[in-house]
């Protein structure tokens, strides 16, 4: 017999800690100036793994400050909701580049970053601290560039689906003017109809309130980290989350929170825009939605239902690529695609989607059909549809009470 002894085993795995998903590899465009023997303007860097990273190459919060700038603030920002590790890959642009450019399919600016990420960006913020100099035009409230942009990244967002790199924008809606009823309507049928595309107009006032170049800015690292943090399935102003963390939150104009009526946060929030929003009785603030600048009819109304899909159309594509070109076996009568063709067709993509998604509980399950009577031979062409069971959302709960008299 051993001598009596204590064993003592180690486990592993009880504190939750998980590696940061490909889900939310993001990317930035933010405003400054090179850094000389480390970045020009417009370059392409990255992808970071911590604000260290960044301050590396000369953008750190001294940078900020020299060059009336917010690009660390905005990358700092990323890291403290998406956590270390998560990669952000980042582009320093000029501050005199309107964001509607920075948009713009034909400018090497985002077009440039998600070319260069190969795919991997999921997520991109589009921020702007405009030079001294520049002089806004106001349309629906806001810089009239803001509408340009979001249709020009609605044309990239095409673009970028079509070669196989789907991507959600978050747009900085800067310089919010105040009346929340003369804002665009982003739900609006015959609006901009950008589905992927959101505009972010909540603020840090501790933020905006103290430096100067913060003043009109609208807190787009927040939303970016705070998406990339999350399941894609996941709502941004999930409650169960937990506060953000901010304590003195309004928007892009300066203004508080407890500055606006319900009626002017209800329109605002109608209106589809992103902003920081508080709950009576509960402490914090957390994000009002996650809503794209589309109808609320939409399937993409929610930045989560796109993730989703978007997640989805990357596996499908990336499970039939292995079987372009491959012999395809017949049915040797019909000449049309053999019963384990087809069994091999569906099974093959809904055990992937299955494993990397409704495993993860993202989505809740995933069908995919086979047409059998295709003419293969006279097309080369196999057609498959998949429907994708999405995870329900509790954006509304009505609770009925009642007192109760058990004498009655």
């Amino acid at each position: 017999m051993a001598r009596p002894t204590v064993n003592i085993i180690e486990a592993n795995g009880a504190l939750g800690r998980v590696a940061p998903s490909a889900d939310g590899i993001s990317a930035i465009i933010v405003s400054g100036v090179a850094v000389g023997g480390k970045f020009a303007l417009d370059d392409v860097l990255g992808p970071f793994l911590s604000p260290q990273d960044a301050a590396n190459m000369g953008i750190d919060a001294a940078y900020d400050t020299t060059n009336t700038c917010l690009a660390n603030k905005h990358i700092s920002d990323f890291y403290a909701y998406a956590g270390f590790g998560t990669q952000l890959y980042v582009m320093v642009v000029a501050k005199t580049v309107a964001i509607d450019d920075l948009t713009d399919k034909t400018e090497n600016y985002a077009k440039k970053l998600l070319v260069a990420g190969g795919g991997a960006i999921k997520l991109l913020g589009i921020t702007r601290v405009p030079d001294g100099g520049y002089s806004p035009t106001f349309a629906n409230q806001f810089d009239a560039d803001l509408w340009t942009a979001a249709t020009n990244a609605k044309a990239l967002i095409a673009d970028e689906f079509a070669a196989y790199r789907p991507v959600s924008i978050i747009l900085e809606g800067s310089d919010f003017q105040g009346t929340a009823s003369s804002t665009k309507d982003l739900r609006d049928v015959a609006g901009l109809l950008a589905n992927r595309v959101s505009i972010m107009i909540g603020a840090d006032n501790t933020i905006s309130t103290t430096v100067a170049q913060a003043a009109k800015y609208a807190a787009v690292g927040i939303a970016l980290g705070k998406l990339a943090g999350i399941p894609v399935q996941r709502n941004a102003g999930r409650v169960k989350d937990g506060d953000l963390g901010i304590l003195n939150a309004g928007f892009s104009n300066e203004a508080a929170y407890n500055t606006l009526s319900d009626t002017d946060l209800d329109t605002l929030h109608n209106h589809g825009y992103m902003f920081f929003l508080q709950y009576a009785g509960k402490a914090g603030f957390f994000f009002n939605d996650d809503p794209t600048a589309s109808p609320i009819t939409d399937d993409y109304s929610s930045i989560s239902r796109g993730r989703t899909m978007d997640k989805a159309a990357r596996i499908t594509r990336t499970v039939f690529l292995e079987e372009l070109n491959d012999d395809i076996e017949l049915d040797p009568v019909s000449g049309q695609l053999a019963p384990a063709t087809i069994k091999h067709y569906q099974g093959a993509v809904e055990t992937e989607i299955n494993r990397q998604m409704t495993a993860n509980q993202e989505i809740v399950r995933v069908k995919a059909f086979c047409e059998p009577n295709q003419n293969v031979l006279s097309t080369d062409k196999i057609a498959i549809s998949l429907t994708i069971l999405p995870k329900g959302m509790a954006k509304d709960i009505e609770a009925t009470l009642a007192f109760e008299n058990p004498l009655a």
